[in-house]
């Protein structure tokens, strides 16, 4: 009877999931902890069992030590992270997200990073946020080596709810890739194309009415505001901004309540009301951009003007 070597062993265990026996035979050969698989890429034990989605075999390796010192990468260059993402096993990729955050924002030899394998897969469409979370909303404009977004991945592998994520964290509908053509011109489907299409003009409304509701917001805070000089204010010395109106007889100026963004209410009565604006005489056709008239020309000119009318009678 022959025996089974334990390496082989370890990956059957890891592929019938059987932590009992996984964890005896770590204990029993420590060397076997990676024991990488030379005939499928050199995956390692953490590979193996990410990408078949055993969360509780990842997270006794990950304790174990198996990442410690190096993160682990095939002969594509690919970690165990990469693998779940592409493989829709989310469980798994959750655990090594948050036990090994360092293997989020690296790339495989054709420069794709884990959101870009998750969008390529409906399936991991749950990794994504947790991903963004992890190492930043700039992930979503990262390009691979042929010039391709996660949007580019999303709209490629008709992954709308990925669109929807993407688009939300900020990305660029638009942005071609390395031979000019926009995440748009990869869709599956031409539902899928209306779809994309209705996300990005909801998008641009939502964003067009919060700037005008921001705009309104800053109006009503600034609206009951005026500049009190300091012979308004008694003799104090010191004019300041008051607020009338509220609580106080005719003409009675009330104290303004604290505001808590200073700035942005000095910057609003700058763009809304200055009571330094001079008043301007109307720039007629033909004299913009010319130095204005001294009083001697203006002079000159009305005396001119009033010897041709007084002539023409």
């Amino acid at each position: 009877m022959t025996m089974i070597d334990p390496p082989t062993r370890l990956r059957r265990a890891i592929l019938h999931p059987s932590l009992p026996l996984v964890t005896r035979l770590i204990h029993t050969h420590p060397s076997l902890l990676h024991n990488p698989d030379f005939a499928s890429k050199a995956n390692t034990s953490l590979h193996l069992a990410a990408a078949h989605n055993h969360a509780d075999i990842v997270s006794f390796l990950l304790s174990a030590g198996h990442e410690e010192g190096e993160i682990s990468r095939n002969t594509e260059h690919e970690t165990p992270l990469m693998l779940a993402a592409r493989g829709g096993a989310v469980e798994a990729g959750r655990v090594l997200v948050k036990m090994c955050p360092g293997s989020v924002g690296m790339r495989n030899a054709r420069g794709e990073d884990a959101v870009m394998i998750a969008c390529q897969n409906p399936a991991a469409t749950g990794l994504i946020p947790l991903l963004l979370q992890t190492c930043g909303l700039e992930a979503v404009d990262r390009v691979d080596n042929s010039g391709n977004t996660p949007l580019h991945h999303a709209s490629a592998s008709g992954s709308l709810k990925a669109l929807r994520i993407l688009l939300g964290a900020g990305a660029k509908p638009f942005e071609p890739n390395g031979h000019d053509w926009t995440p748009l011109a990869y869709s599956q489907t031409v539902a899928a194309e209306v779809y994309f299409k209705n996300l990005v003009a909801e998008l641009e409304r939502r964003k067009a009415e919060g700037m005008k509701a921001e705009e309104e917001r800053v109006k009503q805070r600034v609206g009951g505001l005026r500049v009190v000089g300091p012979d308004e204010e008694g003799g104090g010395g010191r004019g300041g901004i008051m607020e009338s109106g509220r609580g106080g007889g005719k003409g009675e100026a009330v104290p303004m309540t604290p505001v808590d963004d200073e700035d942005h209410i000095t910057d609003a009565l700058k763009r809304h009301w200055s009571p330094t604006v001079e008043r301007k005489r109307p720039v007629t056709p033909g004299s913009a951009g010319k130095a204005p008239l001294s009083t001697h020309e203006w002079d000159a000119r009305l005396v001119h003007a009033r010897t041709r009318s007084s002539s023409g009678g």
